[in-house]
């Protein structure tokens, strides 16, 4: 499937669209691919996490920045093995496109997932949940509607997962309409300079060659965007932990102790119709009685916690007064943190954590009476970022 896509030629490699035949050639193969593995996976299966290369297990997947003016591509990913914890960069060791060669000993997701309650039918959660779901993809007004299909079907082609993460899940389990959804967050398998392989091949086929694709060298996050202010598509993969640099993995369980919060955790399989809640609290939290805030995340990077803080007065501040809120979980985590936490946060954490304050949706005075309902550190951290707003 990548090796058809990739063939299609591009005048320069400007990104100049293929012929009309070329593309409905391309468009009828991404059909094909996508109806293909509703019912099977591909018999291509990538490299992942907890396999082994020559006798030594891989650990996480890197990416290197191209040189200015190349299109990033898989060639820029990078295979951490058992050791290059210790390393300050990344390894010039290029990933393998499968894991012929390789033992390959780990399961692919959602297969890590064993508990009860961790895989569930989107029709056993909510009947109509699905039919959301699709409307959300086929959404004619929104700029993702032609690629998404396609992008996934390709992606899954490749024998890689991809999936709905984050807001998209969330909203959607919570019966929000599709129209108010302004993107897609996605996860899955792929690493970020094969994503951009093939979103580019995708766009092409498309006809979307002017959308342009970004990866941040911060977070390994891809998007994908209309113009250079709207993004229509974001996509990292599983996270993965204990590097000196930004990495990727492809376990769902160990990717839910790096989100924020359990009710953000949740990934759903537009393929299956099936929902992953790895941490096995965020359907509970979500849905219950009562709406949990329960962070997950697994840091002592106190940037990365004080972002946590602040997404719970978003989210306080957003769902007050439409569904009564359980803090406890947040405040026993705060409580457990360091008194002088903030004290090493640089003055770029500082600017950034200002620039997301204020673009939370509430009045200053409404924040500030959320913050005054926080323990230490959290209420001191709301309290410095709004200052005299």
């Amino acid at each position: 499937m990548g090796a058809g896509i990739a063939s299609c030629p591009s005048p320069a490699d400007r990104g100049t669209p293929c012929a009309a035949a070329d593309r409905d050639a391309l468009l009828e193969i991404l059909s094909m691919s996508y109806k293909a593995t509703q019912s099977r996976a591909s018999s291509v299966r990538p490299l992942l996490v907890g396999d082994e290369v020559h006798g030594r297990p891989i650990r996480g997947f890197a990416w290197k920045a191209p040189d200015p003016g190349r299109r990033s591509d898989h060639t820029d990913d990078r295979l951490l093995l058992d050791g290059d914890e210790s390393l300050p960069a990344p390894p010039d060791r290029r990933v393998p496109q499968s894991s012929e060669g390789a033992a390959a000993i780990a399961p692919m997701p959602p297969s890590d997932l064993s508990r009860p309650g961790q895989v569930i039918g989107a029709a056993d959660l909510d009947p109509v949940l699905s039919g959301r779901i699709d409307a959300l993809l086929d959404l004619h007004s929104a700029g993702w509607q032609p690629l998404i299909r396609p992008l996934v079907a390709a992606v899954h082609a490749t024998g890689h997962r991809l999936w709905l993460a984050g807001g998209a899940v969330r909203d959607a389990v919570c019966s929000l309409p599709p129209e108010q959804t302004n993107d897609l967050d996605m996860s899955g398998t792929v690493q970020a300079g094969r994503f951009v392989d093939i979103t580019y091949q995708v766009l092409r086929a498309t006809g979307k060659t002017e959308y342009p694709i970004f990866v941040c060298p911060d977070d390994l996050v891809c998007s994908v965007k209309i113009t250079d202010d709207r993004t229509i598509i974001e996509y990292r993969g599983l996270s993965a932990g204990g590097f000196q640099f930004p990495a990727v993995g492809s376990s769902l369980a160990e990717d839910a102790r790096h989100r924020d919060f359990s009710f953000n955790s949740l990934v759903y399989d537009v393929m299956d119709h099936k929902i992953f809640d790895p941490s096995g609290h965020g359907l509970p939290d979500l849905l219950g009685d009562v709406r949990r805030f329960h962070p997950l995340k697994e840091t002592d990077d106190p940037a990365q916690l004080a972002f946590v803080v602040l997404r719970a007065m978003k989210f306080a501040l957003r769902w007050s007064g439409a569904a009564d809120l359980d803090f406890e979980p947040l405040h026993r985590w705060l409580a457990g943190l360091p008194g002088d936490l903030w004290a090493s946060l640089s003055t770029d954490d500082w600017a950034y954590l200002h620039q997301e304050r204020a673009n939370i949706d509430a009045t200053a005075t409404r924040q500030r009476d959320f913050a005054a309902g926080l323990p230490e550190p959290g209420r001191q951290l709301l309290l410095t970022l709004l200052g005299g707003a």
